[in-house]
């Protein structure tokens, strides 16, 4: 049996950021909840995506795809995205959060 354990809030984050530079070109954001189905629900994912672009660590193009500053971009669809995601930073908590702490012998 194998047992996968997702990643958390804060780790989503960097994990998106990785598979940007994976793919090597802008990313819509369909293709990055695709990218972790079964990891991570769509809320999280738009999550960490909200708090990439807060920090400016990524940047949302007129199409609507998301890349990384500097990253070559060409447009794939005839329509401009009409609302621009809303840059969110997520709340990090001081202390690390465990979900499973292991019986005292």
């Amino acid at each position: 049996m194998i047992v996968a354990i997702a990643p958390r809030d804060e780790e989503l984050p960097g994990m998106v950021l990785e598979a940007i530079k994976r793919k090597g070109r802008p990313m819509y954001f369909d293709e990055i909840v695709k990218e972790f189905s079964g990891l991570a629900g769509e809320d999280r994912v738009r999550k960490a995506v909200n708090h990439l672009l807060a920090l400016k660590a990524i940047m949302e193009y007129p199409d609507g795809s998301l890349g990384l500053p500097g990253m070559k971009w060409e447009p794939r669809r005839a329509r401009k995205r009409r609302r621009k995601r809303t840059p969110r930073l997520m709340s990090v908590d001081q202390e690390p959060k465990f979900y499973y702490l292991p019986p005292e012998q």
